[in-house]
């Protein structure tokens, strides 16, 4: 790819997809005890009481760590439920095991909350495949999240959790893209400049 040049989505998708199945176990331990440490602190720098985050399924960045580590600390964590028609609706982080749920992602056990419940935080945690130096965030094509960060307000702080190799110069964008405050890495904590409109 030359510089300036915008990658296909699906080229993308399918070189994080071959990246995180070649990352190894001690990898993967030393990475989610990196993203804990930072995450923590970018909560209190925040001042983040209530968190949305996510259960990781296998090569995503794995927040496991951090929720359990928030939640010991009094913060209120919510993890998501997925459902057909594409929406998420939450449930309060707890010591008790969750099931897989939809797409065999690690669901919470608890009383749902409706989707809504993500424009009530103050720190949104997403997964991605990727994202770029704008603020751009790229999923799996399925929408989930793009629904739900339609329901963040403006001024909510919104950071995807990514690989290092996982954040790219430019990503295709398009309308219904809700732009993101930054990205969480191993290495560190990236801020992007607020796109308007």
């Amino acid at each position: 790819m030359s510089h300036g040049t915008v990658p296909d989505k699906s080229e993308v998708r399918a070189a994080v997809r071959g990246r995180r199945r070649r990352r190894d176990p001690e990898q993967r331990a030393a990475a989610s005890a990196a993203l804990s440490e930072l995450l923590i602190g970018l909560a209190g720098r925040l001042g983040a009481r209530r968190i949305a985050a996510y259960s990781p399924v296998a090569g995503e960045p794995d927040v496991g760590a951090f929720t359990a580590l928030a939640v010991s600390r009094g913060h209120e964590v919510l993890l998501p439920v997925s459902h057909p028609d594409r929406t998420l609706s939450w449930v309060r982080a707890s010591a008790e095991a969750g099931a897989p749920g939809l797409h065999g992602i690690p669901e919470p056990l608890g009383e749902r909350l409706p989707p809504g419940a993500i424009g009530t935080v103050d720190l949104v945690l997403v997964p991605a495949c990727a994202v770029d130096e704008r603020g751009v965030r790229l999923g799996w094509g399925l929408g989930y999240y793009d629904r739900a960060l339609a329901l963040v307000p403006p001024e909510t702080p919104v950071f995807a959790v990514v690989h290092d190799d996982e954040v790219y110069p430019r990503l295709p964008a398009e309308a219904h893209d809700v732009p993101i405050t930054g990205a969480v890495t191993p290495s560190g904590i990236r801020e992007f400049p607020r796109a308007s409109g």
